[in-house]
């Protein structure tokens, strides 16, 4: 299978300086939590303040069809990526069922929306025979239908049942060996623990991978992207760990024109760091 070009999701040196934004649950779950009403106008608020605020920074923005898509395609700068996710939510009320994709949402359908790429998160584990095998084939099919539709694919390999430390890195590293062999594609993998990340660059090998921030906080994830930067990372796709303080109405005004902007350039700037993605084998 031929590989996508990359070039409208990276920035012009070849790196992935991507805005996380296609969170539901987990957006709305952490509206909640500051006491806000976590409905679509809510979901779409945010999300439309986020894009404003960020501007032509971001390579990218990640986006999805129920409160991103098509309604804050416009307001993307030109020149800036974006990636459409096309899983289905609450697939964490169930994980041992796995997930699916939503209903009439493929690769080839994601340019209907303006975006430039399609992304699946897919929980996995690479011991639970039948669930891994469904899991397989999941992202087997949506990597053959993007080759297809000539649309990069981004594929979020999500670690679940994990009982410790151990177990997790043995997992998000085990996803990138077993899933990268089935196409063409950009793999958005979790830190994998200190001194995990030479080990996990080895697993992805052919295919450019960024790392995600796992809702941690943004001292902690300067300090994994850095490590896996030098590992070989081509980037970063960032979300909470970028813009969690902006959920407080409140203080997103202020937030938004100073800490999220510094914050982004501090990762640029640890991203240049890393393999620019022309330089994966492919």
């Amino acid at each position: 299978m031929k590989a996508a070009d990359l070039s409208p999701l990276a920035t012009p040196d070849g790196y992935f300086t991507i805005a996380a934004l296609d969170h539901r649950d987990a957006l709305a779950a952490e509206l909640e939590a500051v006491g806000q009403q976590a409905g679509p106008e809510a979901l779409l608020g945010f999300k439309r303040d986020m894009v404003l605020a960020l501007g032509d920074r971001p390579s990218a923005v990640m986006l999805e069809p129920e409160y991103g898509l098509p309604a804050l395609a416009s307001l993307v700068p030109k020149g800036v990526g974006i990636t459409c996710a096309i899983e289905a939510q609450g697939y964490f009320t169930d994980p041992a069922a796995g997930n699916h994709l939503m209903p009439g949402w493929t690769p080839a359908r994601v340019a209907s929306v303006g975006a430039h790429c399609a992304k699946l998160l897919v929980l996995y584990r690479h011991d639970r025979g039948a669930f891994t095998n469904d899991q397989e084939r999941l992202v087997a099919s949506v990597v053959e239908q993007a080759a297809e539709a000539n649309v990069p694919m981004l594929i979020e390999p999500v670690p679940v049942d994990v009982v410790d430390d151990a177990d997790r890195a043995e997992v998000i590293i085990e996803s990138a060996r077993r899933l990268g062999p089935y196409g063409p594609m950009i793999l958005k993998l979790p830190y994998p623990g200190k001194g995990r990340t030479d080990e996990l660059d080895n697993a992805v090998g052919a295919h450019p991978w960024t790392l995600l921030s796992w809702g941690v906080g943004f001292d902690q994830f300067a300090e994994q992207l850095a490590e896996a930067c030098d590992s070989g990372c081509s980037g970063f796709t960032v979300g909470r760990a970028l813009w969690r303080e902006a959920i407080e109405p409140s203080a997103r005004v202020e937030f938004s024109r100073t800490t999220l902007l510094d914050r982004f350039d501090q990762l640029g700037d640890i991203a240049r760091t890393g393999c620019r993605w022309q330089d994966r084998p492919q």
